[in-house]
């Protein structure tokens, strides 16, 4: 082995910093310590805290669809579609209510909730184009089937969110949307081809903007068996863009003073007064933050749910989104409804939770000594993941926003900045690789989204949390860099003391490497090949919207001195491991988000790649998920490098070195 390629081995640059690394092998094993988390399982919020906040789960959804009392604590147990429930347990300093342990509940297909005054609770859903109740049994923890509606004469699909009311005559209002006909995608050509053209030369969206209109049913009991109205609520274009999430009943200062809050996919809230006596509702209203501007909460498809405290009179809402569950408190100024900043609804400690679709980059941001994570999310953010634990025993503690120039990085797409069109104006993908960039000392951060425009971050000095600049845009050519989107650059000094190297998805989808100039400007470089010197392509076999999102992480996985590619997938792409087969593409009906090794065959100064294999664990491939998973494989202390995969749930699972392994040359 050559001079360069044991300094390779022995130290490997990897974010321009210079890392110790002993390799996974034979050699290290009496060196090794115990799995530092459960094989296989995701990271649980650690150090002494014994809450944190709710969120989506490897094996559970978190969908909000009301409270009730099921344990005799008031109407503040938090039902979390599809089958938890979260018993009350106090609130907290803000307000915000916490919770016990989740315990099991079948609640599958609920839309929403309905309360009798003599406190029988009821569930709502839809059944084609019927309605269904459900009565709660709170011994069983289940909702039972009571009664279902003859097929409703509608113009179109229900929305999966209802939400009822009985009046003091036993009649049941039941509020839903119905979609219209307007289809998305423009007919001509199917949105996942590479031909696909989304927006037209004026830059407006070729395809529709489908909408749901309010509508309100009465039915005379809870019986569902004579109906005595329905009809749409309102006038007029439909109410909700795209799609209705969340819908429940909000009690007023008055007792006969009750309101429809309305949750809509780009998080707009709404309230419908409703008349007491017809339960019609009126014409809608904002529901306002304290600057007296519609609230827009900051995550895509948030679902809600409603509460009133009877002894102190607080009111409130419950919100989830993709990832995380949320409290805002409402009070009523001037006729209106209005919220404050949303906090974290807390439960017994369990899983990091990242917000969905996480991407994840470590290094040590606040100078500690510890290895941390930055984080980004579907909803355009960028968190901190502190390491609270010793050097050789790694504990996390919960997320939180990283200051950019005095606020949280909030990266949107807006409507022009999604390829897959407006529908996703409140994502943001953000895809942050930490890296000495200016070589300060400090890690910065080079971040890829949504937008697709490559951005630089530059920590300020100081000492704690780490804080950035603002996003500055990065320059090729004198042009900004817009290559693929939503895919994490892998950034690394190939040979020691080399210049920074960036490899990204370019314009074409293919990997190339880019070369640092300066803070904001690179050079264009060369492709990376497979060994036959083809170019490898991350989507052989679909454009459009599934290209870009593969995550990149440089390593040398086998201890060889050259640097190695992990690349995190998702379901949707194709990278090949031979010549006819593509990974995770060829697995068909079974292809999810996957870990791959592209193997360096050639030397640091001149790579070239082996076709792509599987990251097994325990003999089996990893795959996690449908749109995104983000790994790195890293040494948290004890003598070995294990894998962390940041998986579209939010979470991020631990894979130790012992059950590692990359799979056969595929045929």
């Amino acid at each position: 082995m050559s001079t360069l390629r044991k300094t390779a081995a022995q130290w490997l640059w990897i974010a321009g910093l210079l890392l110790p690394v002993t390799l996974a092998s034979a050699e290290s094993g009496p060196q090794r310590r115990p799995p530092l988390f459960p094989p296989g399982e995701q990271i649980a919020v650690g150090g002494s805290r014994t809450e944190s906040q709710i969120g989506r789960t490897q094996d559970a959804r978190a969908v909000v669809r009301g409270v009730v009392d099921a344990f005799g604590h008031g109407s503040f147990d938090l039902i979390v579609a599809p089958d938890r429930i979260y018993p009350f347990r106090r609130f907290d300093e803000h307000g915000a209510p916490v919770y016990e342990a989740p315990r099991t509940i079948d609640a599958s297909g609920l839309g929403g909730l309905v309360t009798s005054h003599d406190g029988i609770v009821y569930g709502l859903r839809t059944s084609g184009g019927r309605i269904e109740l459900l009565e709660f049994d709170r011994s069983a923890l289940k909702f039972q089937p009571r009664a279902i509606s003859d097929e409703l004469k509608l113009p179109g699909g229900l929305s999966g969110a209802l939400a009822g009311r009985l009046d003091a005559n036993g009649r049941l209002d039941v509020y839903f949307g119905v979609h219209n006909s307007e289809g998305y995608h423009h007919p001509e050509i199917h949105h996942h081809r590479f031909e696909y053209v989304p927006f037209d030369g004026a830059g407006f969206w070729r395809g529709g903007l489908p909408r749901a209109a309010l509508y309100h049913a009465r039915f005379e009991s809870t019986s569902l068996k004579k109906l005595a109205s329905l009809g749409r609520a309102g006038a007029g274009s439909p109410e909700f863009l795209f799609d209705l999430r969340g819908m429940a009943i909000l009690p007023g200062p008055e007792s006969r003073q009750l309101s429809l809050i309305t949750s809509e996919k780009l998080g707009v809230f709404r309230r419908f007064p409703l008349d007491p006596a017809t339960g019609a509702p009126a014409k809608s209203e904002f529901v306002n933050g304290p600057d007296q501007v519609a609230v827009r909460h900051p995550v895509i498809n948030p679902g809600i749910a409603t509460f009133a405290d009877p002894q102190s009179g607080r009111r409130a809402f419950i919100v989830s989104d993709t990832g995380r569950v949320w409290f805002y408190e409402a009070t009523q100024q001037d006729g209106r409804i209005v919220c404050g900043e949303p906090l974290p609804v807390r439960a017994p400690t369990s899983a990091i939770a990242l917000g969905a679709l996480p991407v994840i980059s470590p290094g040590d941001l606040d100078g500690d000594g510890r290895i941390d994570f930055l984080a980004g999310n579907d909803a355009g953010q960028l968190l901190f993941v502190k390491n609270i634990g010793e050097p050789d025993r790694p504990e996390f503690d919960e997320p939180v926003p990283v200051d950019v120039d005095g606020e949280p990085l909030d990266i949107k797409a807006g409507y022009r900045g999604s390829i897959q069109g407006p529908g996703e104006a409140m994502w943001g993908y953000t895809c942050p690789t930490v890296v000495d960039w200016n070589g300060d000392g400090k890690l910065d951060v080079i971040l890829n989204s949504i937008l697709a425009d490559y951005m630089v971050l530059l920590q300020r000095p100081g000492s704690g949390p780490p804080r950035f600049t603002k996003p500055r845009p990065m320059y090729c050519d004198g042009l900004q860099l817009h290559l693929a989107w939503r895919s994490q650059p892998a950034i690394c000094r190939w040979e020691h003391g080399g210049r920074l190297g960036m490899v990204c998805l370019d314009e074409q989808n293919l990997l190339r490497q880019f070369w640092r100039i300066d803070n904001q400007n690179v050079e264009r470089g060369e492709l990376l090949r497979f060994q036959d010197g083809s170019p490898i392509n991350a989507n052989v076999d679909e454009g459009a919207g599934q290209t870009g999102r593969a995550k990149l992480v440089p390593t040398d996985w086998d201890g060889d001195g050259a640097l190695d590619l992990l690349v995190g997938t998702s379901r949707g792409l194709s990278i090949a491991a031979s010549g006819t087969t593509f990974y995770p593409s060829s697995f068909g009906d079974t292809r999810q988000a996957s870990v791959l090794l592209l193997r360096n065959a050639g030397t640091n100064a001149a790579p070239v790649f082996e076709y792509a294999r599987m990251v097994e664990f325990n003999g089996e491939r990893i795959r996690l998920g449908t749109h995104s998973c983000s790994p790195q494989l890293i040494d948290l202390g004890r003598g070995v490098r294990d894998i962390l995969v940041a998986e579209e749930s939010g979470g991020i699972r631990y894979f130790p070195a012992e059950g590692l392994a990359i799979s056969k040359a595929a045929p």
